[in-house]
């Protein structure tokens, strides 16, 4: 099953041409589907790079590059580190986003028989950080990703421990919290249409259930 649709892969073989690409490493949803998981479908491409002062003027670079192939470039408004345009042919959208890394890492990013000429994120960077996005944001896709992480993968032991050597300041009890909000999200949410293994909403809503119930218990006994 092709994870990356036709505009990803025209976007991803352009920017591979660039000499300065090695400055840039395919990371989130779109990288742990593509290399990894193969659960969902994804319609962005976010990269990370340790030199925030190039991202500016790589974007400017790629875009003129999409432009020249005819496609739709919009700057969308940055936040914080995080820069980022979207793509627009006659059949797709694809959102382009730029942020500043992280200094804590388990693994150096490398190319993947998946994608071809541009780094890809560790898997338990890509796992530990989908984590750490809970108490960031609230998106059903980190929850499907950890909940396909969880069930294929990882114990929910390991990954909550690689996250605390991570980022020092994970703390339990918030993440508890940030389990609950798995309730907020409707039973038929369009998110499940790009799932290519199958997945109920009730399934993943009964797993981050449980794992709150087995936080409090462990956080009750101390």
């Amino acid at each position: 099953m092709q994870i990356l649709t036709p505009l990803q892969i025209k976007i991803l073989d352009l920017f591979s041409g660039f000499t300065d690409k090695d400055n840039f490493y395919l990371t989130g949803g779109t990288a742990l589907s593509s290399c990894f998981l193969k659960h969902r479908k994804s319609y962005d491409l976010e990269f990370y790079t340790n030199n925030e002062e190039i991202i500016i003027p790589f974007i400017k670079k790629l875009e003129t590059s999409l432009i020249e192939k005819q496609l739709k470039v919009l700057r969308l408004r940055g936040m914080r580190t995080v820069t980022g345009f979207s793509v627009d042919s006659e059949e797709e959208s694809v959102i382009v986003s730029f942020s500043e890394d992280s200094p804590s890492r388990f693994e150096q990013p490398t190319e993947t028989s998946e994608i071809h000429g541009i780094k890809v994120d560790s898997f338990i960077d890509i796992a530990t950080n989908k984590i750490l996005a809970l108490f960031e944001r609230t998106e059903l896709e980190d929850y499907i990703d950890i909940y396909f992480l969880i069930k294929d993968n990882f114990s929910k032991k390991e990954l909550l421990e690689k996250t605390t050597i991570k980022e020092p300041a994970f703390d339990l009890y918030w993440f508890g919290i940030a389990l609950e909000r798995i309730d907020d999200f409707p039973d038929d949410p369009p998110d499940l249409l790009l799932l290519i293994k199958p997945c109920s909403m009730t399934e993943i809503k009964d797993f981050f259930k449980s794992w709150r119930k087995e936080i409090i218990k462990e956080i009750k006994q101390g």
